[in-house]
């Protein structure tokens, strides 16, 4: 056996940006759990290992009274370090000295999966919640390149008044006070609520007051925060088919059945909607179908309208972008017209100033008003207080209505250059959708397109675009494509357009085939 001062390890390499002391204590532990150092094992002295390892001896020591203090390790003036006799996780029947006697390569594979096997079997289990939180709509989204052409949902930055910004940061931060800096109001920061009330006033023609503005880091943490208060298990929830597929994953966390609803380009067909008293609420796009683009017309708003108040329902109105409207006047908000306190508005500043500020807001009935701020205390306390503050100064100051204007003209301008560069290079290969509002457009492939393949064909070649088929609830959606305009000047727009046509027509062309040798074989 090995004296203690000639004992050495084989270390895995140190990760960029581990620290010597994390990556030597991570080391010890493993060997120490793998079994590759026994329980009563003597370690090299501090000075023997420093040298061993080409590290200081503080390090060393310092990683020695780690693992003893955790248990892993034991030490006596004049006895050395030892492997302790009792590990502190034999008790859980965690990882014990491995065996092998399998010679080969394709043996110890075997062996590691096996093992690997036994490993995900014993490990706990997700519930039924984590298993739907473990499957986010989003995170295939998170492989879309931003600044490429044609990147859905994505806003101007540059376009953003920055310097506004940080001046009000800097005014903002400067003026903090200590009582500014303890816990804040769970419904949110009463001068940015204040704010938002009054410009929804005037913008949407939405009669509420700051009692009834809910300050929230994101669209998706009021839908969570709806769902937990609305619904019980068993309930329906009805959502727009095609739809945006985050609310109806939130939906399905509380055990609610969720039931998509048909729509077509003017957005929800009000009269495909279910009468039966377990469907408590619905949640749509009114200003701007996600992803087909229409915008609800009045008679069915109000039809909507009727079938929340017959069967005591709540309608989620969101709008993400409905602010971004080029095509005439916008249609008063779904919101303006609740006379029964029927409806939630939603309204995110992701869209219409940065994603990364993670501010939006809920505008909810009087009498949803308390559960709903109780709710956002109980779960997150309260949302950051300095960028509300800021916010509720942008606001204020009216650099926000500015901006929008701006930014309506610019988004327009792209608009009108998109839907002129498609019908010039891309005719016959797609049929784009009217673009009145927002930051995207629809595009329709060919009947029997695989519209998920025609995405991964065009992302192969630098053009970023979602397929309607990512939006389907259950009913099978018309082929397309969702592809956004709003972050791509008139030379990128027509560059990309150039890029799309050869992938499109090699997709066209081979559909075609297949089309005639099917008729063929009739």
């Amino acid at each position: 056996m090995k004296r203690a001062a000639e004992l050495e390890l084989a270390l895995a390499p140190r990760a960029e940006g581990v620290t010597l002391q994390r990556w030597l204590c991570g080391e010890l532990r493993a060997a120490i759990l793998a079994g590759r150092l026994a329980p009563g094992c003597r370690l090299p002295s501090t000075r023997d290992f420093a040298r061993q390892q080409a590290i200081s001896r503080g390090t060393v020591v310092a990683v020695y009274d780690q693992l003893i203090a955790e248990g892993y390790l034991s030490g006596a003036t004049g006895s050395g370090t030892t492997v302790a006799a009792a590990l502190p996780i034999a008790a859980a029947g965690t990882a014990q000295p491995r065996t092998s006697t399998a010679p080969g390569v394709a043996r110890a594979a075997a062996a590691d999966r096996a093992e690997t096997d036994d490993a995900a079997a014993n490990r706990p289990r997700l519930s039924r919640q984590g298993q739907l939180l473990a499957n986010s709509p989003f995170l295939s989204r998170e492989g879309m390149v931003l600044g490429r052409p044609f990147s859905p949902n994505q806003p101007d930055l540059g376009a953003f008044p920055h310097a506004v910004w940080q001046r009000l940061t800097h005014q903002q931060g400067r003026g903090l006070r200590p009582d500014d800096m303890g816990y804040g109001d769970g419904a949110g920061h009463l001068p940015l609520r204040r704010a938002i009330a009054e410009h929804l006033r005037y913008s949407q023609r939405i009669d509420c007051h700051a009692g009834q503005v809910m300050i929230l880091s994101s669209a998706q943490q009021a839908l969570d925060l709806c769902a937990r208060l609305l619904l019980d298990p068993g309930d329906t929830a009805l959502v727009e088919d095609p739809g945006y597929p985050g609310a109806a994953r939130l939906f399905e966390l509380g055990g609610a059945r969720v039931q998509g609803v048909p729509v077509d380009r003017l957005g929800l067909c009000t009269d495909a909607l279910p009468t039966a008293a377990d469907a408590r609420l619905a949640y749509v796009t009114a200003a701007h179908q996600s992803p087909l683009g229409g915008t609800l017309p009045l008679e069915r708003r109000l039809a909507l309208l009727a079938w929340a108040e017959a069967g005591r329902r709540i309608i989620i109105e969101d709008d993400y972008d409905g602010e971004y409207r080029f095509d005439g006047a916008p249609l008063p908000a779904l919101k303006s017209l609740d006379r029964h306190d029927r409806v939630i508005y939603l309204g995110t500043f992701s869209k219409l100033l940065f994603p990364a500020l993670r501010l939006a807001y809920a505008v909810v009935p009087e009498w949803l008003a308390e559960p709903f701020a109780s709710a956002i205390s109980l779960t997150v306390r309260h949302a950051p207080i300095l960028p509300q503050a800021v916010l509720a100064a942008f606001i204020g100051e009216g650099h926000f209505a500015r901006h929008l204007r701006q930014m309506r003209r610019l988004y327009g301008e792209r608009a009108a250059c998109f839907q002129h560069e498609c019908a010039t290079q891309l005719d016959g290969l797609l049929t784009m959708l009217p673009i009145t509002t927002g930051l995207d457009a629809t595009a329709l492939l060919p009947r029997g397109s695989d519209d998920r393949a025609v995405a991964a064909a065009l992302g192969a070649w630098g053009v970023e675009a979602r397929p309607i088929s990512f939006y389907d609830m259950g009913q099978p959606a018309p082929p397309g494509l969702v592809m956004g305009f709003s972050a791509c000047n008139e030379a990128a727009i027509r560059r990309g357009m150039a890029t799309m046509a050869p992938v499109l027509e090699s997709f066209n062309a081979a559909a075609a085939g297949n089309r005639g040798r099917a008729t063929a074989g009739v």
